[in-house]
């Protein structure tokens, strides 16, 4: 090992008062960096995951030009849904499961809140809140929608898609007067809400719906949503068979623009084939300002801890002149004074980093070990956030703040290396 670079390590422990001072801000630093990056790793995770899991999926198949069209009725661009459309989709590699939907609108219809008295009913005004809602195979659904169908809040989903019943965000329950699902289970037909929608020609189709459960969101969403049984809905709009878009599961969302391309190419030009971040393009946009944002405060914690570490190697440097006129004067080379101080700074930052680094990751995995619940603005269901660092983040904040503690030691080791032996020497 070089003389210089034991040397430096044995320098460091020669005012430890300062050192540690200077080791302990970046130590500091660096930890609440990690924590920092921790929570926002887990907010994108969670933000992502509700996204893929729990409004849009990770893959989306369409009649062409269904996307562009968003003030026509989706159902003008219906298509079939059949086994061998599914097992066409199914056979491209990295998907995972597949879910009919058939999206579609109307309104629902109620007399009175389910806990108002006859009286009430008889001179009441019919209470109407309108809907966005898609029509599903639970059972297939769930398999590519996981989360959503953890956002139950009171309730229960229908068991299959025949059945007359209706799951609705709890916003729209208040307008109908639903107080509680179990009250509205024991009710008979005639009180159900009444869904009226418009079919494919236009004409308005009605029938009464139970509505079973109540949902609600991790994320901001649509709170006019409603989901629907597949095949009850197809037969209210007259569209047996029909549906209006595919929603695939891959095994990883990296996957995504791959399988894009072999679907689009399956499946032809009557088709088109959309990623999630095509569908709902914001939700990219804020992962990737979430980043640029921490990208900003990281520059700005790293600067800070650079002054402690530049204004460290300036005091050695004013207390070590008759040290440096000395070495100098023996015949030790300036490049080689130079090459000291930058090394007392590098491994300052790096003996920092190291220790910062370590305890944020210990503190980040114990917090997700637990969780952290946490609201989201615009949900109704609380955010369980389990925070985590990347090893690239770990390796990039080390080498950063080693090769910026270096660095920033420039210039007070050149200041050091440009000094004259006799005026060193003289020095008090």
């Amino acid at each position: 090992m070089s003389p210089l670079i034991l040397m430096s390590f044995r320098n460091l422990s020669r005012n430890r008062r300062r050192t540690l001072l200077a080791l302990g801000a970046v130590v500091f630093g660096l930890c609440s960096l990690s924590l920092i990056r921790g929570f926002v790793n887990s907010v994108e995770q969670a933000q992502l995951a509700s996204t893929l899991f729990g409004t849009t999926g990770m893959v989306q198949v369409h009649r062409s030009g269904y996307l562009k069209n968003v003030l026509s009725n989706p159902l003008d661009l219906a298509f079939s849904d059949s086994e061998e459309m599914r097992q066409k989709i199914m056979s491209v590699p990295h998907v995972l499961a597949v879910s009919p939907r058939l999206q579609f609108s109307g309104s629902l219809s109620a007399a009175e809140p389910i806990s108002a008295g006859v009286e009430s009913l008889q001179n009441s005004e019919p209470r109407t809140t309108f809907i966005a809602a898609n029509a599903v195979d639970p059972k297939l659904d769930r398999k590519v929608m996981p989360q959503l169908y953890e956002w139950l809040l009171a309730g229960r989903f229908f068991g299959d898609t025949n059945s007359m019943a209706l799951v609705v965000h709890t916003d729209i329950a208040a307008p109908l007067g639903i107080e509680s699902v179990e009250k509205n289970l024991s009710q008979s037909k005639e009180e159900w809400p009444v869904l009226l929608t418009p079919d494919k020609d236009g004409a308005l189709s009605g029938e009464a719906l139970q509505v079973v459960g109540l949902l609600g969101s991790a994320v901001p969403t649509d709170k006019r949503f409603a989901l629907a049984p597949l095949n009850t809905i197809q037969k209210i709009l007259k569209m047996d068979g029909q549906i209006t878009e595919y929603l695939v599961r891959l095994d990883d969302v990296k996957n995504a623009p791959k399988v894009q391309q072999q679907l689009a190419q399956l499946l032809g030009p009557s088709f088109e084939v959309s990623r999630w971040d095509e569908v709902a393009p914001f939700i990219k946009d804020l992962l990737e300002n979430v980043d640029k944002v921490f990208g900003f405060i990281t520059i700005v914690f790293l600067l800070v801890i650079m002054l402690g570490v530049v204004n460290s190697m300036f005091m050695n440097v004013l207390e070590r002149v008759r040290e440096i006129g000395t070495m100098m004067a023996l015949g030790i080379r300036r490049g080689n004074i130079l090459a000291l101080f930058v090394m007392e700074g590098a491994f300052l930052g790096a003996l920092g980093a190291f220790l910062g680094l370590l305890l944020g990751f210990i503190i980040v995995s114990v917090a997700a070990r637990f969780g952290i619940r946490i609201p989201a603005p615009g949900s109704s269901i609380k955010f369980v956030l389990y925070p985590f660092l990347t090893p690239s983040f770990i390796i990039q904040s080390f080498v950063l703040t080693s090769l910026g503690a270096a660095a920033v030691s420039f210039w007070p080791a050149y200041r050091a290396s440009r000094m004259r032996p006799v005026e060193a020497l003289a020095a008090v």
